[in-house]
This record gives C-alpha cells, structure tokens and sequence, in this order.
C-alpha cells in the first residue's frame, strides 16, 4: 500500500471519528459514537455474546468489557451469563431504553453521513468499501 494511500485511509477515518464525536457532543446524546455502534448491532442482530461483539468491532476483551459496563449502567443494555460447552459466557441484548435512544440518535448520524457522503458517487462508494474490505481481509487472513 502506498504511502499517500494509508495516510488518506488514516485521515479520512480520524475526521469522520473527531465528526461524529462532535456530533453527539453538540446533541448532548448520552452516549459516544462507539456506544452507539454497540447498541446499533444488538438492535440489528437481538443477542449477541461479548466475544462476537469483540470481533465485529475489533477490540479486545477489556475494552468490550469497558464498553459494556458503561452501557449497563446507563440500563441500555443487558449481560445475561449463560453456559454453553461447560463455559459461561455473557449474551448481551439491549434493552428497550437502548432502542429508544439509538432510535433518537439514527436520524441524526443518517443525516449527517449524507453530508459528508453527498458529493460521492454510489459507485465510488461501493469500490472504495470493496477496496476497504479486501484490505481488512488480507489482513484478517494473514496468509
């Protein structure tokens, strides 16, 4: 990958995170951006146990643990310990507190994606995502 490549991969994912920290932050939601994401895949997918959260967002234990704690707390989410093949593992649903406020939030990151995506084609968008992808799998693969 080239140089010129990565550091625009880099950049353009360090604006959109400062973007969206600052969206939520001006709308005073309750949340972070990457709460947010949380509360998105548990809505889309019921339940979840704490490793697959782990990989879809590609954080390590501690930091899933981190993050589902804060949203416990705040009642948006809820770990229930359950045994499967003889080890205890917590499957995580949001609650319907959680889905009420990621329902107030989703019309706002909507609309504030269009923004910075309106002058991108869906083609472009769709190779830059397929680029993206590949990436992340040759990585992932690491053959």
């Amino acid at each position: 990958m080239s140089p010129k490549l990565l550091s625009a991969v880099i950049a353009s994912a360090r604006a959109i995170k400062i973007h969206n920290l600052k969206l939520f932050s001006d709308n005073n939601f309750e949340i972070t951006p990457e709460q947010y994401v949380v509360l998105s895949m548990l809505n889309d997918e019921d339940e979840l146990n704490q490793n697959q959260l782990g990989e879809r967002l590609f954080k390590d234990k501690s930091n899933v643990n981190r993050l589902l704690s804060i949203l416990e707390e705040k009642g948006l989410v809820e770990k229930n310990p359950q045994i499967e093949n003889g080890k205890k593992e917590n499957i995580i649903t949001i609650t319907e507190l959680g889905r009420s406020l990621k329902s107030k939030i989703k019309p706002v990151v909507i609309k504030s994606r269009q923004k910075y995506l309106k002058s991108i084609s869906e083609d472009d968008l769709y190779t830059c995502i397929k680029v993206l992808q590949t990436i992340q799998e040759n990585l992932m693969n690491k053959k």
